[in-house]
């Protein structure tokens, strides 16, 4: 069971989560009474057991997008026992009511889950936040934390398995279906100028192929990429062969290393000084 914090914050604790709002507004010994009166009503009022408004979330959803700190806003408006939760919350306005906690929250996009298929994982400081002494105004508002549950929720049937984008990257390509001058495959943030090209990314992030939305469309799962930058004394060390790969659109000399547990492809480049 969590140890509800007593006078968490003082006003210097307290300023350095809100550095400009002192800045503009001076903050108070009232407003720290008001932060900590917020701390001790919302952790006294959790549960390892019980989902509640203001608990923080992992949402994963069928297409595999994976929300680290998902937030559960509200009662859910039409499904009666389930409870609202936004994917990409920014910092909630709180207030209380009926001895409880609600929220004001804006981010998206917002989805129901039955809280009894949540699972509860560990606690973590959650961020609030509501008018200073100042009141509705520009950057008046003062931020706060307090321990709430971090639960773990996946939607069913997931459509491409064990694949999230908590350590994978995923793209949708579309496949041109006259060929000719341009990119084969094109899609938001990255494209192939041809079939040989595709297979080359795919061996090399160790990718994985799903049919799309459409007849033209796929799906595609692999590995982050990070770059390593080295002299070349010590690029030369590195015991992987070296390869030609097209980078910022010129072609370099690489060496490519995988991590198999994080999914990440290393790229180690030659640091020209």
């Amino acid at each position: 069971m969590l140890q509800v914090a007593k006078n968490k914050y003082n006003v210097d604790t307290l300023r350095e989560l809100n550095v400009s709002y002192d800045h503009e507004h001076g903050l108070t010994q009232k407003d720290v009474d008001m932060a900590n009166s917020y701390v001790e009503l919302i952790e006294r009022t959790r549960s390892e057991i019980t989902p509640q408004i203001g608990d923080r979330l992992v949402y994963v959803t069928e297409d595999g997008d994976y929300y680290g700190n998902a937030l559960i806003e509200n009662f859910h408006h039409t499904k009666e026992g389930y409870l609202s939760i936004c994917e990409k919350p920014y910092i909630p306005f709180v207030w209380e009511k009926e001895g409880n906690i609600r929220l004001s929250v804006s981010g998206g996009a917002f989805h129901g889950v039955n809280p009894k298929e949540m699972k509860f994982q560990r606690w973590v400081e959650g961020a609030f936040k509501d008018w200073g002494w100042c009141g509705a105004r520009a950057n008046g508002a003062v931020t706060f934390t307090a321990r709430v549950p971090l639960w773990f929720y996946a939607e069913p049937n997931p459509i491409y398995g064990k694949f999230t984008t908590e350590t994978y990257r995923k793209f949708y390509l579309n496949k041109k279906e006259i060929t000719g001058t341009g990119n084969l495959y094109q899609g938001f943030d990255i494209a192939f100028r041809d079939e040989a090209e595709l297979q080359q990314f795919v061996e090399d992030y160790e990718g994985t192929i799903f049919k799309g939305n459409w007849p033209t469309q796929i799906v595609l799962w692999c590995f982050r990429r990070e770059y390593v930058f080295l002299p070349l004394s010590e690029w030369e060390k590195i015991e992987s062969p070296a390869v030609e790969r097209r980078l910022n659109f010129y072609p370099e000399q690489v060496k490519i290393v995988k991590d198999m547990e994080q999914h990440i492809t290393y790229l180690y480049r030659i640091k020209n000084f």
